[in-house]
């Protein structure tokens, strides 16, 4: 079988898409793809060697029918064969994939299929269409912790209408978008003590002020008892000081409606070993009387008062003593739909002005997650 061969399998609605308003489909457990849109694709197919580390590996594109079960759309992708052999040849893969099948749990807001319910609301049908497809990000993770942010203080281009971007500006500027250059878009987190999801999605952002925002990084973070959290943390840092780097000296793009992603895997990160589960409810218990925000005090390791050595000596076992295996935490830009060469940018001005926005956005969520391992 050569590179040609294709495979026609079945596309299901990508649990993991947090946000965004392209619908994105699951193809194979290392491969997910989005709807085509012109300018994400050029993007990609001449995408910058620099930025490679920062984007989603991108696999070319496929087509996707769609059919109607009793009224429920049904996906079918025509995928190249050798996409399908590598993942199936992947042990690791079909063993977190089997995983995955067995341990979805309650509470993931499904927000591809949203989507899709949206678009057949507003077209009257789902019609055929060309997916771009990528590299799935959280494919190898078997309970992914998943955080979008849009970045920067604009959330316009040079395609949007003057009406349009008068409402957007305003509503951009009344929210940590404008206050911060970041603003949450969507959110999934695994939480070990209920054993199922906390999910948030871009409405619940627009909510949020700037205490909000900081309070849910920390959370997103300090969820249970995660090990490793501070070289996880400064991890992610590191990458967004070049990153910071790379967007302050590159001169092709202007990423108008881009969004960064960071992921971990909620079961490896905040699974306890038996030790520190023994140790955090021995704590619980000698502490029944704590009000539900102390506790949140300490969820977040910001111990106070008479209790401030005992929860520092839970906290420091947590973070050295145990020897379970911890998933990375990484970041990745996305979404590329609006993403313009500064060639072709007729108001240069305002794409500058764009710019300056998400390198502010940068240096603000730098400094909100240092100030969170520091605390």
């Amino acid at each position: 079988m050569g590179k040609d061969d294709t495979e026609v399998v079945t596309a299901r609605p990508f649990i993991h898409q947090v946000g965004g308003r392209a619908v994105m489909l699951e193809i194979s457990p290392g491969t997910i793809c989005k709807l085509y849109n012109d300018r994400e694709f050029q993007f990609y197919e001449n995408i910058p060697e620099y930025l490679k580390e920062f984007t989603p590996h991108y696999k070319g594109l496929v087509s996707v029918k769609c059919n109607y079960d009793d009224a429920t759309p049904t996906f079918r992708a025509e995928v190249p064969g050798y996409i399908l052999r590598n993942s199936r040849g992947d042990p690791s893969c079909q063993h977190e994939s089997r995983a995955k099948l067995k341990e979805v749990k309650t509470g993931l807001a499904n927000w591809s299929m949203l989507c899709i319910k949206r678009d057949i609301k507003s077209r009257g049908v789902w019609s055929d269409h060309d997916y771009i497809m990528l590299e799935n990000l959280v494919g190898s993770l078997r309970m992914p912790c998943i955080l979008d942010l849009k970045i920067g203080t604009k959330q316009t281009g040079d395609d949007t209408s003057e009406e349009d971007k008068k409402l957007r500006e305003h509503r951009s500027a009344n929210s940590t978008s404008g206050t911060l250059g970041i603003r949450l878009s969507g959110m999934h987190m695994y939480q070990m003590e209920s054993d199922n999801y906390l999910s948030h999605n871009k409405h619940y952002g627009w909510t949020l002020d700037e205490a909000g925002l900081r309070q849910v990084l920390r959370q997103f973070f300090y969820n249970c008892c995660i090990t490793n959290v501070r070289r996880e943390v400064t991890r992610i840092i590191s990458k967004l000081h070049r990153l910071h780097s790379i967007l302050s000296t590159q001169d092709l793009h202007y990423f108008f409606g881009s969004s960064l992603l960071l992921f971990y895997d909620g079961y490896k990160n905040n699974r306890p070993c038996d030790g520190q589960l023994n140790d955090a409810n021995a704590f619980s218990a000698a502490n029944t009387d704590q009000s539900a925000e102390d506790l949140n005090e300490y969820s977040s390791c910001d111990q106070k008062g008479d209790r401030r050595e005992e929860r520092s000596c839970v906290k420091e076992h947590c973070r050295t003593e145990c020897s379970c295996e911890t998933g990375k935490a990484d970041i990745r830009l996305i979404d590329f739909g609006r993403t313009v060469l500064k060639s072709d940018m007729k108001e240069r001005s305002y794409g500058v002005e764009f710019e300056e926005g998400v390198l502010f956005g940068l240096a603000n969520l730098i400094n909100i997650l240092q100030s969170i391992i520091d605390s």
